[in-house]
């Protein structure tokens, strides 16, 4: 019981840990920082892209993706990363969250992960995390633990549902820059 409750208490260190990350990341790096979306600034959301690109094995991808339209690459970024970190710490549709932030890091890691050790270290234990709440949810002290054993509690729907948004905002963003 006392392993039960300590298990418990670090999967929610855990979930706010990597929901702060998040947050942090949308709120701070993008949200509040007026340089993110000026094409005038180095600190311009294109140029992150275009930088990012040149050493990443999936260049065409980004070039084919993101970068025809970096403003809303750079929203949907933003968006993404403020709703992980709130799904996460709120222990909500913790298995969806994961699974498209793991797409998410996935993407960041193969990009960035070139440019040194935070980008390869940080995307690379992001993705465990996730792989981690995906299969084992969020449990206590969530949102999630009121529908455990339920069909909503399976990591296979949430893990097809996830992984179909994020294809969808893939196919949009490639579509929009056509």
């Amino acid at each position: 019981m006392v392993e039960s409750q300590r298990s418990s208490y670090w999967m929610v260190i855990f979930r706010l840990i990597a929901g702060s990350i998040w947050i942090f990341a949308g709120v701070f790096d993008k949200l509040l920082n007026p340089n993110f979306f000026n094409p005038t600034s180095s600190q311009y959301v294109g140029f992150t892209i275009q930088y990012f690109a040149e050493g990443s094995p999936i260049k065409q991808f980004l070039y084919a993706v993101a970068f025809p339209h970096p403003i809303l690459t750079g929203q949907l970024v933003m968006i993404g990363e403020i709703s992980f970190g709130v799904l996460f710490m709120m222990g909500a549709l913790t298995k969806l969250a994961s699974t498209v932030a793991f797409y998410t890091n996935l993407v960041y890691f193969l990009s960035a992960a070139w440019t040194g050790a935070e980008e390869y270290g940080i995307n690379l234990l992001l993705m465990a995390i996730d792989i981690y709440f995906l299969l084992g949810g969020a449990k206590d002290f969530s949102v999630d633990s009121l529908f455990q054993g339920s069909i909503l509690w399976s990591s296979k729907l949430w893990f097809v549902i996830g992984s179909l948004i994020y294809l969808g905002v893939v196919i949009l963003l490639y579509l929009h820059g056509l």
